[in-house]
């Protein structure tokens, strides 16, 4: 009988062998005859909406096909359409702008479609294009995610937001607000809003204001610190880990004292709108985005609005008043997931992990003869920005305004 069952277990095994090896070559034809991938071209067209902002001539055409890490360039005038070869099948981020000096400012066009299927041959992509004039204040450096603790635990609060005199002229940043944007974080999933006019503002979920009892003066090349906590979380109680020492930060985001918390030398912004019971500043280290303006009347933290559908309180902040705006995500996968119009910001930066002691810093530009720097401000995070690895509070020589005698 043994003998027998070994045969005939023989016998199938051979017979599926010979099965597999069919199956096989007849896979290896299949494939043999599979047609290549033919690449596609894609019309691109223009549709400008700068109000009185001058024409911007030329533009640049980007499409970006982020998970097969492709991309292709081309360029247009402000009136006509290009067709873009030689693009693969996939989904794509199309990007327009431009750059203009003009009777003493430089403009910035821009504008995007995210999300958008290329797959089919001559396909026509409309991209609307917004105008902005470059703001005199930028922000410079952003350490948003944080640090690890000797032990491996997540450590949050040594962020920091250095905001920078990009101009040739003195800048007042009195009542100067930084705003965090709804949604939090990067999705597909963004918020209705209600109102005609709904387009013509960002919201925000909370807002944190220089005070307005003096002038805080910011020369050419001065910056400014906003910290989450103005101290040396290098202390023993925080995170020796920390890659940063806040104590000469100009502003913090102070709420209370706690064993932990203390009122540092840093001047206390002014919690102007904070619908959350959370009663302290954490930007998610998951990347934000934010704006910095100027408003031109009192913030008024009962005015609020809800996005359709939901019961959270938000703030309106005119476009036309935002001095300069950044996108924050997670990882370069979900640049796509644009949350800031693109007039505004038509990209985003990432360090691309959470608790990696990392931050963004605007690319320089040029250096003037006095060594003074000028940055990069395209209103397009992803091009302006890049990952540094520790993170430095006024880098590249920024100096400290004279106000601060803390320093």
């Amino acid at each position: 009988m043994y003998i027998i069952n070994s045969i005939l277990y023989r016998i199938r095994a051979g017979a599926a062998l010979l099965l597999l090896l069919a199956v096989s070559c007849a896979q290896f034809e299949d494939a043999n005859e599979a047609r290549e991938v033919e690449p596609l071209n894609t019309v691109v067209k223009v549709s400008l909406n700068i109000g009185d902002a001058p024409d911007p001539g030329t533009l640049n055409v980007k499409l970006v096909n982020y998970s097969e890490r492709f991309e292709a360039t081309a360029s247009v005038d402000q009136s006509g359409s290009v067709k873009v070869a030689g693009i693969i099948p996939g989904i794509y981020t199309v990007t327009v702008t431009a750059e203009k000096n003009h009777n003493g400012f430089l403009y910035n066009y821009s504008g995007n479609v995210v999300n958008e299927a290329i797959v089919t041959n001559n396909k026509e992509v409309v991209v609307e294009v917004g105008a902005s004039k470059s703001g005199a204040l930028v922000m410079k450096e952003i350490y948003y995610c944080g640090s690890k603790t000797p032990s491996g635990g997540s450590y949050f609060r040594d962020q920091f937001y250095e905001i920078y005199n990009n101009s040739e002229a003195v800048q007042n940043v009195r009542g100067l607000c930084i705003a965090i944007l709804n949604p939090l974080t990067a999705t597909a999933n963004l918020p209705v809003w209600p109102g005609d006019d709904a387009a013509q503002y960002v919201y925000a979920s909370t807002i944190w204001q220089v005070p307005q009892d003096k002038d805080y003066l910011l020369n050419p090349g001065e910056s400014i610190l906003i910290a989450q906590m103005a101290d040396d979380p290098k202390k023993s109680n925080l995170n020796p880990n920390s890659p940063v020492n806040l104590l000469s930060a100009e502003f913090e985001t102070f709420v209370k004292a706690t064993s932990l918390i203390n009122d540092n030398p840093a001047i206390n912004m002014v919690m102007a709108f904070w619908p959350s019971p959370t009663p302290q500043w954490l930007t998610t280290v998951f990347g934000g985005a934010f704006v910095i303006y100027i408003p031109t009347e009192p913030i008024d933290p009962t005015n609020t609005v809800s996005p359709v559908g939901s019961t959270s309180k938000n703030y309106r902040v005119p476009i036309n008043q935002v001095i300069d705006a950044v996108e924050l995500v997670g990882n370069p996968n979900q640049v796509q997931l644009k949350r800031v119009p693109a007039v505004l910001d038509a990209g985003a930066a990432t360090v691309g992990a959470t608790y990696v002691s990392k931050s963004v810093a605007r690319k320089i530009k040029t250096t003037l003869s006095d060594g003074r720097i000028i940055y990069y401000d395209t209103n397009n995070s992803s091009e302006d920005f890049e990952v540094m690895d520790p993170p430095v509070i006024r880098r590249n020589g920024a100096k400290a305004p004279s106000w601060n005698t803390w320093k």
